[in-house]
């Protein structure tokens, strides 16, 4: 059995002529994807600080229901600009409302369980 064209192959893709390019795209596809779940985490960090500030305020400013919600975009745009540069995008504006959401629907479960354990002792 002749290997000689396994090791032509084999010299082939190992050259510095492949393995260049080869290398930079793996490291280019590695910084965009830590980039994006950089991005990611600061976008949830920022949510989440904001929904915080909000809840503990809101009263002393005088709003409530869609009003808390304007003032959480209002904030969330600053913050982010802040952070990237940029104001946030139509997506990304959408991504942090439904995210805030989340978070204020989860601390209100969490409170109506606290509260029901309470009752029941």
């Amino acid at each position: 059995m002749n290997t000689s064209w396994l090791k032509v192959v084999g010299d082939v893709l190992t050259s510095e002529a492949v393995m260049e390019p080869v290398i930079a795209a793996v490291l280019g596809y590695g910084i965009s994807v830590y980039n994006k779940n950089r991005r990611f985490r600061i976008i949830m960090e920022i949510t989440a600080d904001v929904v915080d500030y909000i809840e503990e305020h809101y009263k002393e400013w005088g709003i409530k229901g869609n009003q808390k919600m304007e003032k959480f975009l209002e904030i969330f745009s600053r913050e982010f600009k802040k952070h990237f540069g940029r104001r946030p995008t139509k997506e990304e504006l959408e991504t942090a409302k439904i995210r805030a959401e989340a978070l204020v629907y989860r601390a209100r479960m969490n409170y109506d369980i606290i509260k029901k354990s309470m009752i029941k002792k």
